[in-house]
């Protein structure tokens, strides 16, 4: 398997860097457990083609912003920082975590970030209940297919997530 290059933001912390730490080390294992993902083969450059206001383009534009390629197969991860509007900052992805959780999403990898974060930094845990709880009374996002919602609006899709029918 090939080496797999993960860039979030910088973090200065020694808590925020063990969490870094632990999710190098965790994304190769997530990606061994997922061999039944197929990877959407397109780059940065390829999101952006998508129409302006599309999730294609606003994945697009996050790439560029981060500085970053997709890691093939793990796009949707992606998707989900630009549909639910979190950062790569340490604790933007543990609450992104949580929201996902909460809604429905029990991964190894969901999980694990969970518990780890919440030990490493309990004074956030109040911002990560919340989130937790944003995403139970959100609309199921868990088992969406993503690629095929490229196209769509992104505003069309954030009301889809956040007005439960």
């Amino acid at each position: 398997m090939k080496n797999i290059e993960i860039n979030y933001q910088s973090e200065n912390s020694y808590r925020g860097k063990a969490v870094l730490w632990m999710l190098e080390k965790g994304v190769p294992i997530h990606a061994k457990l997922n061999t039944h993902r197929v990877a959407w083969n397109l780059n940065s450059d390829d999101f952006l083609k998508f129409t302006p206001g599309s999730l294609g383009n606003a994945l697009g534009q996050f790439y560029k912003s981060q500085h970053f390629e997709p890691i093939p197969k793990a796009e949707r991860h992606d998707v989900f920082h630009v549909l639910l509007g979190y950062s790569t900052n340490v604790i933007d992805e543990a609450t992104m975590q949580f929201f996902l959780w909460g809604n429905g999403k029990p991964s190894f990898f969901t999980i694990g970030t969970c518990i780890i974060t919440s030990v490493l930094f309990p004074n956030h845990f109040q911002k990560f209940k919340s989130a937790y709880q944003k995403g139970k009374h959100a609309t199921a996002i868990r088992d969406w297919n993503f690629k095929v919602l490229l196209n769509e609006d992104l505003h069309i899709l954030k009301n889809r997530v956040f007005t439960k029918n």
